[in-house]
């Protein structure tokens, strides 16, 4: 096992106040460290585990205690089986060295863990757990306009205070997804294309990396790192404590839609794509596509497809926009709301409770074509079915993420229009089925396989696809090179490590 240098005061106290500085907060108080020099376990003592609680000061929950269940529990219950003998809740940076100099001491395998949605289970461990959710603090500063978010919080909880501020950034729908998560791998919403993705809003960061050290990464402070972190996925160059945003003021009004459309869908599609395809960037939109089984197909149900959408104007501006597709079809189901940014959102939410789920994703450089969606449509009419559904969804992609150059951050996909995504999920019951099971996959890699010949590239690393072969490419493109080489830099011994890890 390689020796790692251990978080020393000094360098602790120096990181925490240049992150401090830049983003207008004093400066946190310095922790204190144990100097003791990691070694090899081969086989752990009997007090492994009192150790870990003396270094937690008690944050340690083990099978036997009644909140262990809710708190292994990770979002995506394809992974509910892989459980880890302890889970620590890590309160402070110091916490966090001190816990992974004692994983290297007892050389025990972790996961971190924000809000646990991991798509391919990698917020997942049969070692130890390092949850962050009591990291959690936000600070908006008014004077700066910027606020500094701990790397525990979830959505929900950013959303209230970005609220209660009058502020915004991009951000997603989902109330529990982490911070982290969410921001190390780009960070799309309905802001996107007129922000650009969450990390492009990235002021300052901290990071405990694999050496001990809380590093403070700004575009003056650890450049390289800083870049990294924007766009390059969680878990692959440290443990991420902090993250301090630029925010806008939010929208007095905004114009909201969920529009459904049952009937001559095939229309739909293609004036959808054509209407929406250089809209302005103060609009942001998700076409869904829903998946029908052959026996419903033949009783005449069509494939379903939904609008949902979010125009920083009136109601007027929007349906000019939607004129060539409402003149057309009329939709089935209409909700159009004119209301303030936050109530909106409250309208726009998808609660994202626990399921079994897989998901697989593309970018288009273009709208898709007559092509594409007629093998996507004949794809969808033969859904296998599950307890659940099949389905293909695009994000608007755009705007302002395409006027950043693919090599100024690590978040390389900057020429697109559109991010597909086929998504298959499953109920309990069919768990019991694996043939139920394997069907919708292999439905979901024919539909994905379709979306690829369509102009479909690339892959989005916030929706991790284990069964990806070429993933450094898909997810890093040609910034893989530079990350590789920043990871062997800052992490040398390959602490963090998962099966996609850099």
């Amino acid at each position: 096992m390689n020796t790692r240098t251990r978080l020393s005061r000094r360098g602790f106290m120096v990181g925490t106040a240049a992150t401090a500085a830049l983003a207008g907060f004093p400066p946190a108080r310095a922790e204190t460290t144990l100097p003791a020099a990691p070694g090899p376990a081969l086989s752990p003592p009997v007090g492994r585990w009192q150790a870990l609680a003396r270094i937690a000061d008690g944050a340690v929950l083990r099978p036997s205690d009644a909140k262990f269940d809710a708190h292994a529990l990770p979002n995506n219950l394809r992974f509910r089986h892989v459980r880890p003998e302890a889970i620590v809740q890590c309160r402070t940076p110091q916490m966090i060295a001190d816990v992974l100099n004692w994983c290297q001491d007892h050389e025990m395998p972790f996961a971190l863990r924000g809000g646990g949605h991991s798509y391919a289970g990698f917020s997942t461990s049969r070692g130890l757990l390092i949850d962050m959710s009591p990291l959690n603090a936000i600070d908006y500063e008014p004077a700066s306009g910027c606020v500094r978010v701990g790397a525990g919080a979830l959505n929900q909880q950013i959303y209230d205070s970005l609220r209660q501020a009058g502020r915004m950034m991009t951000h997603g729908r989902c109330p529990g997804v982490g911070v982290a998560g969410f921001v190390l791998g780009g960070g799309i919403g309905f802001n996107m294309r007129r922000l650009g993705v969450a990390s492009d809003q990235l002021a300052a960061s901290e990071i405990v990396t694999a050496d001990g050290r809380l590093r403070a990464l700004s575009p003056g402070s650890d450049p390289d790192l800083f870049w990294a972190i924007r766009g390059g996925g969680g878990g692959n160059f440290g443990v991420s404590t902090s993250f301090t945003f630029d925010t806008v003021p939010a929208d007095p009004q905004v114009t909201a839609c969920r529009l459904v459309w049952r009937e001559k869908t095939r229309t739909v599609a293609r004036a959808l794509f054509a209407a929406l395809d250089h809209a302005p960037e103060t609009l942001g939109t998700r076409i869904a596509f829903g998946g029908v089984t052959p026996a419903l197909a033949a009783k005449g149900r069509q494939v379903p497809v939904t609008l949902l959408c979010q125009f920083a104007g009136g109601k007027e501006g929007l349906m000019a926009l939607l004129k060539p597709v409402l003149d057309r079809v009329a939709p089935d189901f209409t909700d159009i709301r004119e209301l303030p940014y936050w109530e909106a959102q409250d309208f726009l939410v998808e609660p994202g409770a626990p399921a079994w789920y897989r998901e697989r994703s593309a970018f288009l450089d273009v709208a898709p074509d007559e092509p594409l969606l007629e093998a996507a449509f004949h794809r969808l009419e033969r859904w296998t079915g599950t307890g659940a559904h099949g389905d293909l969804f695009f994000f608007q992609t755009g705007g302002r993420i395409n006027e950043v150059a693919p090599a100024a951050s690590a978040f390389v996909h900057r020429s697109s229009r559109w991010l597909a995504v086929v998504g298959v999920s499953w109920s309990e019951d069919d768990t019991v089925r694996p043939d139920i099971v394997r069907a919708a996959k292999k439905w979901q890699d024919e539909l994905y396989h379709d979306v690829g010949r369509g102009g479909g590239h690339g892959a989005f690393i916030n929706f991790p696809d284990t069964s990806l072969v070429d993933w450094r490419t898909r997810y890093y493109g040609a910034n893989g090179p530079r990350l590789t080489e920043i990871k062997a830099l800052v992490d040398p011994g390959n602490l963090f490590s998962f099966p996609q890890a850099i």
